[in-house]
Parts: structure tokens; sequence; C-alpha cells
């Protein structure tokens, strides 16, 4: 407290006491902060797509990040408890793949599980929308009321059938006839029609089989994890047989994702975890010390209006260098030094003119050009060859 008086001192010749500025940690400081997050998220201009898929408007990754507090905060924002602290948050985060746009930010107690914020906030889902998420999200509740499209695994718990049009019966599915079947025509992929639980909500349903060794690596992880629960059971035969398997589901139609392209599409769900580990390493927004509940929350999000502010500018870099260079940026490189070498200017968005603003974002992509260019790695596909791929759906 006593570093930031001298900062406010020397920086912007305000001068007060520690006692002074905590005060000002309160709920007005807590309401500002939180306005000024929504303001810049109600200003996100429209960039130009990546790429133009046609049938697709949106492609929408969601996710939620989660550190802990001090166990004093456990009233507001309780924990999983047990072993790990008593209090800790849970940050809801959903952007547009194509053009950047941030669709959902929210500051939640852990508690508040990504099941319910999906059916909470089901309203921000348009049509024309591809929606990937885990599996977390997509509750029987949530198929049947999103707008868009979506695509993400089939819970193991959630039941399949198939319908036998002649009779009217729906018949639940045998993965181990699949497996078999699979097998033995020496196939590594089925597409099927299948209707899930009570409801019978029609999908459709891409089966792919996992190599051995995977299958092998699944069962360990399985069994470790079932060893270490106080009333371990043997794994079930439908178990083992859905295990040998991956298992994707879509309400899309085939003109948009096909049994060829869905598997691609769907690890494009792994890019908000980058966007995670950029904000715990480079940003540090889970370095949260033991202070008082106002400032804590100033704390976060000041750290989320740092961040946004740093994704005006690598969106808009990276846009361009994709149109101009035909090139992708490196959003771990580019955050590393707009955090450690140019936050002063990124403060700037906050209070300086879109001119002043322009001139930072144009100089910052002249060092990205040479500094921030992403490292294609053996045998990875790219961002980029995967979006071309839905764009043809051929692939």
């Amino acid at each position: 407290m006593n570093d930031l008086t001298i900062t406010l001192r020397e920086q912007y010749q305000i001068d007060m006491t520690k006692q002074s500025l905590n005060d000002r940690f309160n709920k007005y400081a807590v309401t500002f902060v939180k306005m000024a997050l929504e303001k810049m998220l109600n200003s996100q201009i429209d960039r130009n797509k990546l790429f133009e898929i046609e049938k697709i408007n949106r492609i929408l990754l969601k996710d939620s990040v989660c550190f802990q507090l001090h166990e004093s905060f456990a009233k507001k924002y309780p924990g999983s408890g047990g072993s790990a602290s008593k209090a800790a948050v849970r940050i809801q985060f959903e952007y547009d793949l194509l053009n950047g746009n941030i669709n959902d930010l929210s500051l939640n107690p852990y508690t508040r599980q990504d099941a319910t914020d999906s059916l909470e906030t089901i309203d921000l889902t348009q049509e024309g929308d591809l929606i990937i998420r885990d599996l977390a999200y997509m509750s029987i509740n949530v198929l049947k009321k999103i707008k868009g499209m979506f695509l993400c695994r089939l819970k193991s718990q959630l039941s399949a059938y198939e319908l036998n049009e002649e009779t009217g019966e729906y018949i639940l599915i045998d993965f181990k006839s699949i497996y078999n079947e699979l097998r033995s025509k020496q196939m590594n992929k089925l597409e099927k029609v299948v209707y899930l639980g009570k409801e019978k909500i029609k999908v459709r349903l891409f089966i792919y089989l996992l190599p051995e060794e995977e299958y092998a690596r699944r069962i360990r992880n399985a069994k470790k994890k079932n060893a270490s629960k106080t009333k371990s059971k043997q794994l079930s035969k439908e178990y083992k047989s859905r295990a040998s398997l991956n298992l994707l589901m879509t309400n899309s139609a085939e003109s948009i994702l096909t049994i060829e392209n869905a598997w691609k599409i769907y690890k494009l769900r792994w890019q908000i975890e980058l966007i995670f580990k950029i904000w715990k390493s480079i940003c540090k927004i889970d370095k949260v010390k033991k202070v008082k509940e106002e400032r804590l929350e100033c704390y976060i999000y000041s750290k989320l209006i740092m961040i946004i502010s740093g994704w005006k500018v690598v969106w808009q870099v990276a846009s361009w260098l994709h149109e101009r260079e035909q090139k992708a940026l490196s959003f771990y490189k580019a955050y590393k030094t707009l955090i450690r070498e140019k936050l002063e200017d990124l403060k700037g968005f906050f209070v300086l003119s879109n001119k002043t603003n322009k001139e930072f974002v144009n100089k910052f992509y002249d060092t990205s050009k040479r500094k921030h260019l992403k490292e294609q790695r053996k045998g990875r596909i790219s961002i980029e060859e995967t979006l071309e791929c839905l764009a043809l759906t051929s692939c």
C-alpha cells in the first residue's frame, strides 16, 4: 500500500496516506472498475474476420479459469473445500474465434459451476453460431435451448438411442458392438443419427476409433482416479467400450460439419486454454494476497481491464498480419511484450485519444512482424489451416 501511495505521488501528483488509499477501496471503487470493464466490452468493434465461413457467423469458444483465494473470502467466494482452499473464484470467458469479439466475461464464486453458467447465459448464443464447449457446459437442458449449432463430446452418463423406423422403437446403442464392427471392418470412424436421453434430442454422432495405446492410457488414468476415491468401483463394461472411442455430437448440417473435419474443429477448443495460460503466467491474475474484499475485487477487475486492453491490440495486429502478410501471430509472445515492456502504453488505452492509440497499434504491428510470429510446429495443424478446412468442409 505504501508503494502505491508513492506511485500516485510520483506519477500522478496525488498525495495521500496509506489509510486514505485503503479507505478508497470500497464498494464504489468496485462498481467503478466493474463498469469500466463492461464499457470496454460493450465498445468492441467488428474487425474483419480471419475467415469467411458460409453459414457460420461466429465460432464461440467458452471455458472458465479458477484460482484459490485466502479462506477469509470463503463467505462470498466459497471454494471446493476438502484439501483445497475454502475460497476460490471462477472467471467465465467466451469469445468469437473469427474476429476476437468477447461474448461473455464474468467473475463468480467457484461454486457457480459451468453447467449453471451455461443455462443462465444461453441468450448470448445466436442463430448461425458454432458453439464449441467442454462437457461440463453441455447438459440436456442446454442442448434443448441453445440457439446455434453445437459441437461437443457425448457425456458418458448420457444414453444414446437409434430409431427403428419400421417399429418406431428407440434402441439403446451398444458401443461394444460398434467397437467390434469398426475393428472387424478395419474402419476408423463411423457416423450415426442418434437420439439423446429421455427427451430423445436428435443429433449426428461422430464415432472415432482410438489407437490401442491411447485407449490403454485412458483406462490407466480412469483406474488411477477411481482408486483415489473413498468407495472405488470396478470400471464397467460400458465405460470400457466408450473409452475405446472418441464420441462427438453436433446438430449442424452435413454441409457445415462432416465426420472428416469435426475432430479438427473440436480441437480449436484448446485455444482458450492457451489464453488462460497467458492470464496466469504473464498477467499473473491468480497472484492474489490476503487483503480486504473490495481491494481484491478491484485488483481482479483491473487485471481484466489490462487483459482486455491487450486483447484489443493483439487481435487488431493478428488481423493485419493475416490480411497483409498471410502470417499468424503468437498471442503468447505478443502479450509478453505488452505486459513486460509496454504496460504504460497499454494503460493509455484507458485515457488517450483514438489517434494516439492507433499510433501505438501501428508501432506494435511493426514489432510483431519481426518478433511475434507463431512458429509452426512439425506435425501440428495451425488454427488458420483448421479454419480453411472448415470453410472447405472437405478436409
